[in-house]
């Protein structure tokens, strides 16, 4: 009996160590730059308790505010990149739209928008899937056609695309053995044979 006392504190400063460490500090990308080299603006260090960002995406405000304590900031989504939400997702503005970006490490940066269709009886959730060269780019719709135009200067990579990908569908694949999005270990092995 002794011994279970004594492993009980153990566990339980072991799950808060987890915990802990499983915490992100979310904030604000004010440019592409920023993104790329991880800087962030109007960070919640998590010690601040009164921190709280409203994107207002519902309602596709223009404006982002952050409020932090006693202070808020008002920012105009046109003049920011992005944010990074509590929960470690990533997300980029763009055309007043709020798309998530879902392999934030990868070269060829791909995003996906979730809205709603349908008629009152029939609505249901899409998801669409865009990409951008980089994080300076402009996001274009995921297809083959769209990646030949954007990468039009790249044609063995179009070739790589032609060749492994027979459909746009397919563009979105996720590689769970390499931990990357198949798009993006056809690309580095472009630039790998380049």
């Amino acid at each position: 009996m002794k011994k279970s006392v004594l492993i009980f504190p153990f566990m339980v400063f072991g799950l808060s160590t987890i915990l802990e460490a499983q915490k992100v500090n979310e904030g604000v990308y004010l440019s592409a730059k920023d993104f790329t080299s991880g800087t962030i603006s109007y960070e919640n260090n998590q010690s601040n308790q009164n921190y709280k960002l409203y994107v207002h995406d519902s309602f596709k405000k223009s404006t982002i505010k952050i409020v932090s304590g006693d202070k808020t900031t008002v920012l105009n989504k046109d003049n920011v990149f992005g944010y990074r939400s509590s929960d470690n997702s990533f997300y980029r503005f763009y055309n007043k739209d709020e798309y998530k970006i879902i392999n934030h490490s990868e070269k060829i940066l791909m995003y996906s928008l979730s809205t709603t269709e349908g008629a009152p009886r029939n609505i249901h959730r899409v998801t669409n899937y865009y990409f951008s060269k980089d994080a300076t780019s402009a996001l274009y719709p995921l297809t083959k056609q769209n990646l030949k135009i954007a990468f039009a200067n790249d044609p063995k990579f179009i070739e790589l695309v032609n060749t492994y990908f027979e459909l746009d569908a397919e563009l979105y694949a996720y590689d769970s053995t390499q931990k990357m999005y198949n798009l993006n270990r056809t690309y580095e092995q472009y630039l790998k044979d380049k």
